[in-house]
């Protein structure tokens, strides 16, 4: 019988089981359609050997999607359709624990947005002291590990108040969102508030990551290219790529990146102070925004994608998650520091 781990989030769908075997990510927008989710799982269960009777672990951040009127709303939906393939699954709370579907639907905030928490619970089981950062698609997750104990604030919106919570991620932040302006041969320029870029657009224009990656939409619904890139990069200030040239529009790029590893050094160094902490444990597609901020600061880095490789990196909560279940079943889980 497999463990397996779901983390379901508003733009990408993510399942992995406890051994590691199976790890992989669907892009499925629920905001676009709330039936994304449910074609996912349909899809997956049909060429997977995974079975309704198997034990399931979930956690979920997709109840903030704006197809919901409320997260509790968004909660149900989620915790319906999950159960509707998997009839034993399990839901992890805010309190670090198991529960049924039942359980879900009596007191359903107590399932908002606990990916992190799974992560976090995992790592701990390892590295004791720590600061754990999971760096996605769209946010970025900076989780304290004082003496084996989460120290993080339970909800996001008192984890984006104590920048524990970045809403900033590799694929599908808005380029505006990031830089107010950008340096051209010395001149500053503003940008465009228009999603013309994403800082997916950033990291393919600088070889950081693939076409095959690049797993959201692009802005323009156009190519996944290094020149698509630069074209939708050059954008951002007004221009065309013929106009501006392709040696600025890779300085916008660069000054994308800079202005994400600023953002994430400088949490970093507030809760290496607070803490006292100097050991940085990092997962998720965005590594290398960890490691370039983790180096400026001299703190000791180490990657999940070394541990366990990078596909499971990539979809870390799903992984834990289920690791989790498979030891409150009675598997023998564990994970060796480094």
């Amino acid at each position: 019988m497999l463990t397996l781990g779901l983390d379901i989030g508003g733009a990408n769908t993510k399942l992995a089981t406890a051994d590691g075997s199976l790890a992989r990510s669907f892009y499925a927008p629920l905001w676009k359609d709330r039936s994304a989710l449910r074609k996912v799982l349909a899809a997956f269960c049909q060429s997977s050997p995974v079975s309704a009777s198997d034990s399931v672990g979930v956690v979920m951040t997709a109840q903030l999607c704006d197809c919901f009127r409320t997260k509790s709303e968004g909660i149900l939906h989620i915790c319906s359709t999950v159960k509707s393939f998997f009839e034993n699954a399990r839901f992890f709370s805010a309190e670090g624990n198991f529960a049924t579907a039942r359980e879900v639907s009596e007191q359903p905030m107590r399932f908002d947005a606990t990916n992190w928490l799974a992560s976090a619970k995992f790592i701990a089981k390892a590295f004791k002291n720590a600061i754990f950062v999971d760096v996605g698609s769209t946010t970025t997750d900076i989780i304290p590990i004082v003496n084996g104990k989460v120290k993080a604030a339970k909800t996001d919106f008192e984890r984006l108040k104590r920048k524990e919570l970045i809403y900033e991620g590799v694929l599908r932040t808005n380029v505006a969102f990031l830089l107010r302006e950008v340096s051209i041969e010395g001149e500053k320029i503003g940008v465009s508030s228009e999603v013309f870029a994403i800082t997916a657009d950033a990291y393919l224009a600088l070889g950081l990551i693939s076409a095959e990656e690049y797993t959201c939409d692009t802005p323009d619904f156009g190519g996944k290219t290094k020149d698509a890139a630069l074209r939708r990069l050059s954008r951002v200030v007004c221009a065309d790529l013929d106009e501006l040239g392709v040696s600025a529009a890779l300085s916008i790029a660069e000054q994308v990146k800079e202005a994400q590893v600023e953002h994430l050094k400088d949490a970093l160094e507030e809760k290496s102070k607070k803490f006292r902490i100097k050991r940085i444990v990092s997962a998720g597609i965005g590594e290398f925004i960890v490691r370039e901020a983790a180096e400026m600061l001299a703190l000791d880095f180490i990657s999940i994608a070394d541990i366990y490789g990078k596909a499971v990196s990539a979809v870390f909560p799903a992984f834990s998650v289920a690791n989790l279940l498979a030891e409150e079943q009675g598997c023998d889980v564990s994970m060796s520091e480094k």
